[in-house]
């Protein structure tokens, strides 16, 4: 410091605000959230080709039984939700500093039940676009990371959820695999040679990886 009392202002103005910016960015923790995310999303895929192969014909008059992809995703929500709750505690009494994740969890858990309330409630039946096609998680885990993002107030994770969620509606609302199906028709495939049970699983690459790099690309926070 000096003995100029305008530049002592200057500079202690430009420490606080250093300190802010470093305590802002040491109190981010959503690295493991995306990671987790990421994973499991992507580890969805073989259980959609695997579902394909078998059919479900046989469980469409039950139709708890026929919401198995529903119930995957409901645990993963569950699981990733008990685990964020756990990792931004462990990372605040680390770092002294800790975000408050408790709405995203609240989403998690509530949202991935959606599509199975959703069959008992005839009313809403115009909503069906979002559960037909059984990865309505997609969406429950965007629906968590905005709540995240907003909590963290992070411009990284708001542009890593903005392009998840892009990924992921059409997923969740549009049969992707038809793109697909055209592309492999560009290349001289037929009908009969078409990988119809290998697609169904493309859907949930695209927001897989975005979580996934998005995650591995993210600064570690969590002091050792």
């Amino acid at each position: 410091m000096t003995n100029d009392p305008a530049g002592d202002a200057d500079w202690l103005l430009g420490e606080v605000n250093s300190l802010r910016e470093r305590a802002r960015a040491d109190r981010h923790a959503f690295r493991f959230p995306l990671l987790y995310f990421g994973a499991f999303t992507l580890a969805t895929a073989p259980l959609y080709v695997l579902g394909h192969q078998q059919g479900e014909s046989g469980f469409r008059a039950w139709p708890f039984l026929a919401r198995g992809m529903d119930l995957v995703w409901l645990a993963g929500l569950v699981v990733g939700a008990v685990l964020t709750i756990w990792w931004y505690r462990r990372h605040g009494d680390r770092s002294g500093i800790q975000t408050s994740a408790r709405k995203s969890v609240l989403i998690w858990t509530t949202a991935g039940a959606a599509p199975l309330l959703w069959i008992l409630l005839l009313p809403l039946f115009f909503l069906w676009p979002f559960f037909v096609r059984d990865n309505f998680g997609l969406l429950a885990v965007a629906l968590g990371l905005i709540a995240l993002a907003r909590a963290e107030r992070s411009r990284r994770l708001w542009i890593i959820t903005g392009l998840y969620t892009a990924a992921a509606v059409p997923a969740v609302v549009y049969n992707m695999e038809n793109q697909y199906y055209r592309l492999f028709h560009l290349f001289g495939f037929t009908s009969e040679d078409m990988p119809y049970a290998l697609v169904q699983g493309t859907p949930v690459l695209l927001p897989a990886l975005i979580l996934l790099i998005g995650g591995l690309t993210t600064r570690r926070t969590t002091p050792a």
